[in-house]
């Protein structure tokens, strides 16, 4: 075998050891067509120029190896449509060592020169071209930069990890996910990139497969025209969204996404650890199933999605052609299983980052779509008790086949053995798991909140895409590290669309919960649509209004809660037998105002108050349930807005009074006591409001943004950098709009807020 059959088999990823000499990639050979250059290129008299329309990029820093990416065209090519082999090329790499001037420009890159290798950039791998490069240096900064004929990519830079046995004071990086391109805008690379960062990690969703869905009809900055798909046929029909089924798609959307020219600059100055998710193949894909329908059911068998295999082949060719990664492809593998995700790496004593991928050796879906006949009821708002019923049927299944979690896995056996021992055997600090989808329960039990539709009276999980829908392993894994004490974990999480923080649990199910194992830090998207926005949209739905509440409230609606719970609270004091009764509450109503002891303003709406939404979502994730409302009707009553608000922060101030004695006045109870009363989902005797989910610390589900982890031997500091949304259309100017601070310390599985 030649040596450029043996590169093209090894999936073009090229290799060589760091050497001022110029080499050719994987040593050359006779047969190669490559000249030998001087180290300084000197071009033609009327050279070709060249063009790097998607940047550079580095990735997987190891204490001794980097990968570096880059794409080189003709100038007169275009940019996004593949070229054929006329457009083949042979492409210089230099690296220098130490941090290099002019990050980002194309300014010529000089210094000590510790590597200069020749590289071909051929039409099979869509003239991109990935290198690695061994015999670095371990803790250190290099530049490094491309040129053909003359032409000069832009200067880049990255760091190489700390030797494993190194004493390390400090690492700092940041971890994101879920760029949608066609939502909102990407201001928030602008920012990333002025950050002072070792590297950056990003959980997935790196593109979105689809383009003119639903979801991305919002706004979007000017920048982002409209993506176009060669092959990409629509979903449903002959109109609307279209998704991307080739590989020439797959590569048309990672060109359009890394032509925007903030990202670009990011890739430059810090070299990416990355997994996917879902939609660099499907959105909520497991293997090379699509869940763009409902699939079939056999009861006999079970559900079932649709599988593409070459799609999910063609994805899977495309993020390793885009992305710096320092895997395995082979591409004359059978089957859609021919790239490999999972790997670790070691920051010296201090980090073990450990990655997996959470999508290609994933089981279906506990409840299958088809069943159900819709997501709803099996991805999403899957009631608890079939979930957990279905999932037990499933593991019965599995144990007789000699795998009790084949069927309700997420990683795979394979692949959740090598995390197992990969943690067990960590001699780092900290343990910092790469997990695309959270770790962190999310229910919602409305089995006793007033108001509820009946059908949505019921103990949910809101997402089982994610741990929630694979209970079981979650807890095999979380017990493994409780069982053996493995100290420091922490995970950190994209795809939600939402910050949160938190304790994840063994068993949720434990009452009080006492089984803490690790804590996920869970990072909003870039600039996908909030996992709120999702949710508003729906119960904006009339069908739903009456559960509005669990989302979204305004001065408006805060208003009419208040008259709702005035009029029972009227209903009771006159002894009415049933206060769901409508008609015996309202001539309860009646009968009060005829008695002059409430007046008829306090059950008519007040004309200008706020329509505005204001997020009552982040209480039913992560907070008191109604907490938001309260806080608004005892805003209406003190700001005397409302006349209906004032009426039932005075009866509730009574109540108080009376039950204290003493002569204390209505007036004289403190707005804290009362506003717990204030809210329709608390105890009434109480004012205790329930809490669906102890165990998240921390939740801001309208977000988009990113997070920063400072870690040293003693804790871990994470920092949520929240983006301020389109103004006008436009990118806003000042790009973070909020910070929230949080710390874990060594030794503790918890979360504190700052």
């Amino acid at each position: 075998m030649d040596r450029r059959q043996f590169i093209r088999l090894a999936g073009f990823m090229t290799a060589s050891v760091a050497s001022p000499l110029l080499i050719t990639a994987c040593g050359g050979s006779s047969d190669s067509p490559i000249g030998t250059p001087s180290t300084s290129p000197t071009p033609s008299p009327t050279p070709l120029k060249y063009q790097f329309p998607q940047g550079i990029a580095s990735g997987d820093p190891r204490a001794d190896s980097i990968v570096l990416w880059t794409r080189v065209l003709p100038s007169n090519a275009d940019p996004i449509v593949s070229q054929g082999k006329a457009m083949d090329s042979q492409i210089q790499l230099m690296v220098f060592e130490g941090i290099p001037p002019g990050v980002g420009s194309t300014d010529q890159l000089t210094g000590k020169l510790v590597a200069n290798v020749i590289l071909a950039a051929s039409s099979e791998w869509d003239h991109s071209v990935r290198h690695k490069l061994t015999g670095l240096q371990s803790n250190t900064h290099y530049g490094y930069q491309f040129i053909v004929n003359g032409s000069r990519s832009m200067i880049g830079r990255f760091k190489t990890a700390p030797a494993a046995t190194a004493d390390v004071s400090q690492l700092k990086f940041a971890f994101l996910s879920c760029q949608d391109w066609s939502i909102n805008h990407w201001g928030g690379f602008s920012q990333l990139a002025k950050e002072d960062l070792d590297f950056i990690v990003h959980l997935g969703d790196y593109i979105y497969e689809t383009i003119g869905e639903g979801f991305q009809s919002g706004q979007v900055e000017a920048s982002h025209t409209a993506l176009k798909l060669p092959d990409g046929p629509f979903k449903n029909g002959k109109s609307g969204a279209r998704y991307a089924n080739s590989l020439a798609d797959y590569r048309s959307l990672y060109k359009q996404y890394r032509s925007d020219p903030r990202l670009q600059q990011v890739h430059a100055r810090f070299a990416m650890i990355a997994v996917w998710d879902d939609h660099e193949f499907s959105d909520d894909c497991w293997g090379d199933a699509t869940t763009y329908d409902n699939g079939s059911y056999d009861p006999s068998k079970g559900g079932d999605n649709k599988h593409e295999t070459e799609r999910r082949r063609s994805a899977n060719q495309a993020w390793y052609e885009f992305m710096p990664a320092d895997i395995r492809f082979d591409n004359k593998a059978t089957g859609f299983q021919t790239i490999q995700l999972y790997r670790d790496f070691q920051f010296g004593k201090l980090m073990h980052l450990v990655m997996t991928d959470q999508r290609l050796y994933r089981a279906d879906h506990i409840l299958p779509e088809a069943a159900i006949g819709s997501a709803n009821g099996s991805r999403y708002l899957a009631p608890s008790n079939i979930l957990a019923a279905a999932e037990a049927q499933k593991m019965a299944i599995g144990k007789a086949q000699g795998d009790e979690l084949a069927l309700v896995s997420i990683l795979g056996k394979t692949q959740r053995e090598w995390w197992k021992k990969t943690l067990q055997n960590s001699p780092a600090q900290w343990k910092v798991w790469g997990n695309e989808v959270s770790l962190l329960k999310m229910r919602l039990d409305a089995r006793k909140l007033a108001g509820v539709p009946t059908a949505l009276q019921q103990d949910f999980v809101l997402n089982a895409d994610q741990w929630d829908g694979y209970n079981a392993e979650r807890s095999d894994l979380l017990n493994f590290i409780r069982q053996n004490k493995i100290n420091n974990v922490v995970a950190i999480t994209g795809d939600i669309h939402s910050f949160y923080a938190g304790v994840a649990h063994a068993d949720y199910n434990a009452t009080p919960p006492n089984t803490p194992a690790l804590i996920d830090l869970v990072t909003a998207g870039m600039s996908s649509d909030s996992f709120y926005q999702y949710f508003a949209e729906a119960v904006r739905d009339p069908s739903l209004a009456s559960a509005q509440a669990l989302i979204f409230s305004s001065e408006v609606g805060a208003e009419q809660i208040a008259i709702q719970m005035l009029s029972v609270g009227v209903a009771m004091q006159a002894n009415v037998p049933d206060p769901s009764n409508s008609s015996q509450v309202q001539a309860a109503v009646t009968g009060a105002i005829q008695a002059n002891l409430v007046p008829a303003a306090a059950f008519k709406a007040t004309a200008g108050l706020s329509k505005t939404e204001i997020n009552t979502f982040n209480d039913l994730l992560g907070g008191e349930l109604g907490k938001t409302i309260a806080t608004m009707i005892a805003t209406l009553a003190i700001t005397k807005k409302s006349v209906a608000a004032q009426t039932l922060y005075g009866f509730v101030a009574q109540k108080i009074a009376a039950q204290i004695g003493g002569g204390v006045s209505a007036a004289q109870i403190p707005a804290s006591q009362v506003t717990p009363f204030l809210n329709p989902f608390a105890n009434s005797s109480t004012g205790v409001a329930p809490v669906n989910n102890p165990w998240i610390k921390y939740a801001d589900t309208d977000a988009q943004g990113y997070a920063v982890v400072t870690l040293t031997p003693t804790d871990l500091q994470c920092t949520f950098r929240k983006i301020n949304p389109l103004n006008q259309g436009q990118t806003p100017s000042t790009i973070i709009g909020k910070e929230t601070k949080l710390t874990v310390q060594a030794g503790v599985v918890d979360v504190k807020i700052s």
